[in-house]
């Protein structure tokens, strides 16, 4: 499959536009930051408040991370499928490497983006940010790539939101409740969102990210990214991006 930087470059320009013209997507990038905007308000000092002192950046992190790659970048994909533009663009010499690559890129633009004002409007500590955005890009990849999976299954716009919701409530939920429930808990231990978590709180409080303790965090985390290309893969052999 081809991979031209100068095609690459215009598919990038066109998903940016497609993005901002989309009112589904338009309400998925102000879900976080307004969550962000409300949580600090109504929290004002989590300390006083007897929350850790960065709940509010990880949970509005994981509502971004959960949304924006899992149905924000499928809705894209079912969206020109939906006008016919998907096969306009296979027709017209576009690869289907180039295809996605154009969009993983301009969803991880925007969550990188999306990120960078919810830490700000948290005020987290600046030292912090590049170790974050670290992680929760490290972290992210595993979504896109099964918000591609997604995106080559559903046929319309409708569809993503029944495909990439189970996917959603894996990765949002059981961080959010994993001492709550035995069960949930144990599930939260294999999913690379709970393993982010743990690594930005204890970074946040003073420990490297390149310890031991955190071998085994960055261990599930790529056994995820490995999952979602495997996945990706069968499923594009299979169907195909213009199905």
């Amino acid at each position: 499959m081809k991979l031209r930087m100068h095609t690459l470059a215009v598919l990038i320009k066109k998903d940016f536009r497609l993005m901002f013209t989309n009112k589904n997507m338009l309400i998925m990038i102000l879900l976080p930051i307004g969550f962000a905007v409300l949580y600090q308000t109504i929290f004002g000092d989590v300390k006083e408040a007897g929350m850790p002192r960065n709940f509010v950046l990880t949970l509005c992190e994981l509502l971004n991370l959960s949304a924006i790659p899992l149905t924000g970048l499928a809705m894209m994909v079912a969206e020109e499928k939906e006008k016919n533009t998907l096969r306009v663009l296979m027709l017209s010499d576009v690869s289907a490497l180039e295809y996605i690559f154009s969009k993983i890129i301009s969803v991880l633009v925007l969550m990188e983006f999306i990120t960078i004002v919810i830490f700000f409007i948290t005020a987290t500590q600046l030292s912090y940010l590049p170790m974050f955005l670290l992680v929760t890009t490290v972290t992210s990849i595993s979504m896109l790539l099964f918000g591609s999976v997604v995106g080559l299954l559903s046929k319309d716009q409708m569809s993503t939101s029944t495909l990439s919701t189970p996917l959603m409530i894996l990765f949002l939920i059981p961080p959010m409740f994993q001492n709550m429930n035995e069960v949930i808990d144990k599930i939260a231990s294999i999913v690379p969102t709970t393993r982010m978590m743990a690594i930005i709180n204890d970074a946040m409080n003073g420990m490297s990210i390149l310890s031991q303790e955190h071998l085994l965090d960055f261990g599930i985390i790529l056994v995820w990214i490995l999952l979602g290309v495997v996945t990706f893969a069968m499923m594009y052999r299979r169907k195909g991006f213009d199905n």
